[in-house]
């Protein structure tokens, strides 16, 4: 079976296709085995499918192995009929293949009688189940060389409609005509769109982007971590600043500590333990800290279907303060747009690498969005020009050259950058491994001030062609395990400039202090837009996305109509025999079986959610969790009742089921079912930490659900240990009784002439008289066959079947509100592992951590001393 699902997801092209054909098949396979459904009572429209079922030969295979040699004995309930002065010879079994007089039932009577299963067939099937086994196997490799999953190819950009640029719509609507690339572009000119994507060295759309005069200080930082029983230094004793209109360089050799600095500073550390002093105007980080500055994550991670106009206004919207008008946050949006010169792309979805924007126009929009929030302190940029090529790379510091100019404070990682980049940037902040400071201070023209501090404290001389980026890191030995010189981390504490740096830094604390005394308290909001604006943009958004990609409701469309056509198929038409019986539980079994398929499914979505608002929409604190999961559960809700409604008109007609209140009933339970799948599935992905995780979570939760709700187990053959507890706190056992019970309440039972248990009356008695007192009290009806034995039917009524297995028409109103209690309990662990998830498992081990107790009294005491 493994090798059969491989071959499934080498010929799809996506997860969605391949769960259309898996969801299927699941129930082919298990429906055409000849267990669920007796060869007898196929449909000959799809009883071929049993022959070209693997799960078939092997399942006969492995049966009828085991029963071939078994005498199976006869017990009540199943000997009949009961009473004081019953004798086996005038007893029967109720088991197919049973013998009048006896209660023995041969095992290989049994298999033959109701599934047509011999052992005859055992090594056949073995046979047949290697070829199946190679013919996957090569249908696998076929559809890997004809699928191509590795191939590449280039970017698309995709535009929303009406959002193209003009000289994109003309492009495509004259694409049927050659164009001669020689001729060069008609008239001489350029399109107004495509200006703004050509580039421009100008300034002038920079200043519409709103400057800062806030200084934000960081001095004597150390950050260390656990390490094997002792504690590991990542950072030691860093001091500097950051100024408006400075664009300054975070550098270091690799390890050196830079992004972690970067995320020390811009509070995104959430585990070890971090000391030192950080300050904005000379006072202790406001609570909108975070949300008031900007942060390039290096992963370039959004909303893939948003475009970049929406992305841009979406951080507007929720960052800004709620107290700027809409429209004029729509507006500074539109100037953010210019600066990054991206009008020609304004209305282009983001998309995936390879199915939307470049590398470059990517990075262009992780800073956009950014910039978009207003940001009130400062920038960081975590290697903005990594993975670009040199031009990229350029273009990208050009714009924050740009917004330095224009009075923004940047502080930016970089990682190896060209003569020309490095000339960019003002400032330099030097690490060394170990996290220690090697060089803090301006740059000055052609970075002479950083070359005349090397070549003065004992580096050799910078030759004149060498890019001094690389010739600070080779002085200090930077990626050099032999490096044996000098520690310039203790040349630069011991010097004089690092002495000037820190009186420098203290200076502008106590400028900043002084100059902001007078002024109002600033927004000191944790998120700047109320949470019911946060839930209706993200709510906004995730509707937008599932509308934008398709390919996911048509294949949970799809899987339901095929599956809904090919349930109703299978069983069309149900009649009234006993087995007939059996097939209205199958069928409703059968519907419980689409679930696995569609929760794989829906949970890469719920994780692809999660992972946008985890790695940067919480930390810029751009809305609360509470407006994530919503945002996650409310797009599903409206799409499942649409799926739920479409498979219960392809199911419930063809099988022919009751028209009347029953009717609605059954499309109530199968709505329910629908929101009860999807919230089993997000509450599984809410505390899996990966898709791979959350794929192998849904079968092991959904064993136990299926297994004891007893439809695999009747109720009355579960162990006791089970059926105490387990039986009743599966949620499919009150779905299974609500449905079985409505499809079978005031049915009756017209056993096939298979079906009876048959045996003689004892002399001087009639069938009736001598069953009477025994079907009064089990049910059932006897009648008098045309050779004179006596005939009896189990059951009489579809209640006294569906009884059978512990299943009460007077209970369906109890088991729809029950089920609708584990919908609302699984929603409530959707809420409460994404908390646990995103930061609320932290905060409780704080809470219980005596060390981490301690160490907040530390901090209030000191902050509480410089006050």
């Amino acid at each position: 079976m493994y090798s059969f699902f491989r071959a499934i997801g080498a010929w799809c092209a996506s997860l969605d296709v391949a769960t259309r054909f898996t969801g299927v098949a699941i129930q082919a396979l298990v429906t055409y085995t000849g267990y669920l459904i007796p060869p007898s009572k196929m449909h000959p429209w799809l009883s071929w499918l049993r022959w070209i079922n693997p799960v078939q030969y092997a399942f006969e295979a492995l049966i009828s192995n085991e029963f071939y040699n078994l005498e199976i004995e006869c017990v009540p309930p199943m000997l009949v009929p009961q009473g004081p002065n019953a004798s086996t010879r005038y007893q029967s079994c109720t088991i197919q293949g049973s013998q009048p007089g006896t209660n023995i039932v041969s095992g290989a009577n049994y298999i033959m009688t109701a599934y047509s299963y011999t052992r005859a067939h055992l090594w056949r099937n073995v046979g047949i189940m290697i070829g199946f086994w190679l013919f996957f196997v090569v249908l696998t490799a076929i559809g890997m060389e004809l699928q191509k999953p590795n191939a590449g190819g280039g970017a698309v950009t995709v535009f929303k409609r009406g959002q193209a640029p003009s000289h994109i719509k003309k492009a495509i609507e004259s694409a049927d005509q050659p164009h001669d690339e020689e001729k060069g572009k008609e008239n001489g000119n350029m399109g107004a769109d495509e200006k703004h994507i050509s580039g421009s060295d100008s300034d002038e759309t920079g200043k519409g982007v709103a400057a800062n005069e806030t200084v934000f200080t960081f001095q004597n930082i150390n950050y260390s971590i656990p390490f094997e029983g002792d504690r590991r230094v990542l950072l030691k004793d860093v001091n500097g600043h950051v100024r408006p209109g400075r664009l300054t360089a975070l550098m270091g050799a690799s390890g050196a500590g830079k992004t972690t600095l970067l995320n020390t500073l811009a509070q995104r550390i959430n585990f070890g333990v971090v000391t030192g002093e950080f300050l904005v105007d000379g006072r202790s980080l406001p609570k909108s800290f975070q949300r008031s500055t900007g942060f390039a994550e290096q992963m370039d991670i959004h909303e893939p279907t948003a475009t970049v106009r929406e992305a841009f206004r979406f951080s507007a919207l929720l960052r800004q303060p709620k107290e700027v008008p809409i429209q004029e946050k729509y507006e500074y949006v539109e100037r953010i747009i210019d600066l990054l010169e991206m009008r020609g792309i304004a209305g282009a979805t983001i998309g995936a690498i390879g199915s939307g924007l470049n590398q470059e126009q990517r990075k262009r929009v992780t800073i956009g969005v950014e910039l978009s929030s207003k940001p009130e302190l400062l920038l960081f940029l975590d290697e903005p020009t990594s993975g670009l090529d040199s031009q990229a790379a350029y273009n990208i510091v050009r714009f924050l050259r740009k917004l330095a100019n224009a009075g923004q404070a940047i502080l930016c990682t970089v990682h190896q950058p060209s003569a020309v980049l490095f000339e960019e940037f003002d400032e330099l902040l030097l690490l060394k491994s170990g996290g220690r400071v090697v060089f803090h201070g301006p740059l000055g023209k052609d970075s002479r001030h950083l070359i005349d501090y090397f070549e003065s404290s004992g580096a050799k001389k910078c030759p004149r062609n060498m890019n001094p980026a690389e010739y600070m890191l080779e002085a200090i030995g930077a990626g050099d395990p032999n490096y044996k010189g000098q520690d310039w981390a203790d040349t630069w504490e011991n010097s004089d400039k690092a002495q000037e740096r820190r009186q420098e830094t203290q200076q502008l604390v106590t400028e900043r202090r002084r100059a902001t005394s007078d002024k109002s308290a600033k927004d000191n909001r944790e998120y700047a837009m109320p949470l019911s604006t946060q839930i209706v943009a993200v709510v906004k958004r995730c509707f937008t996305a599932y509308w934008r990609t398709p390919e996911y409701m048509i294949g949970k469309f799809a899987l339901h109509i095929i599956t809904g056509f090919f349930n109703t198929f299978t069983f069309w038409k149900i009649g009234t025999s006993s087995i007939d019986m059996q097939s209205r539980l199958f069928t409703i079994f059968m519907t419980l079986t689409i679930s696995p398929p569609l929760i794989q499914q829906l949970q890469p979505r719920f994780l692809r959610f999660r992972q946008v608002y985890e790695s940067r929409e919480s930390n810029s604190k751009v809305y609360s969790w509470v407006a994530f999961v919503l945002g996650a559960i409310l797009p599903e809700i409206p799409y499942s009742f649409v799926a739920g409604t479409i498979y219960w008109n392809c199911w419930y007609w063809g099988v022919g089921f009751h028209t009347g209140f029953e009717a609605g009933y059954v499309y109530l339970m199968i709505c329910a079912f629908e929101l009860f799948y999807v919230s089993f599935g997000q509450a599984i992905a809410s505390f899996s930490p990966n898709e791979l995780l959350a794929s192998l979570f849904v079968p092991f939760f959904f064993l136990f659900v299926v297994s004891f709700c007893g439809v695999v187990v009747p109720y009355a053959a579960l162990p006791s240990f089970w059926q105490s507890w387990m039986y009743w706190l599966t949620p499919f056992h009150y779905l299974l009784e609500g449905l079985l019970a409505a499809v079978t309440h005031n049915i009756p039972v017209r056993c096939d002439s298979n079906e009876f248990a048959r045996f003689a009356a004892p002399p001087g008695q009639t069938c009736a008289s001598y069953t009477d007192a025994y079907v009064k009290q089990a049910g059932g009806y006897v009648q008098t066959g045309a050779d004179g034995l006596c005939e009896l039917c189990q059951y009489a009524s579809g209640d006294e079947f569906a009884a059978s297995f512990n299943v009460f028409y007077s209970h369906i109103w109890r088991d729809y509100g029950i089920f609708w209690a584990y919908i609302i309990f699984n929603f409530s662990v959707v809420f409460f592992c994404s908390w646990l998830y995103l930061g609320g498992a932290r905060k409780i081990r704080k809470a219980f951590s005596p060390k981490a107790r301690k160490e907040a009294q530390s901090r209030r005491r000191e902050v509480n001393e410089k006050v």
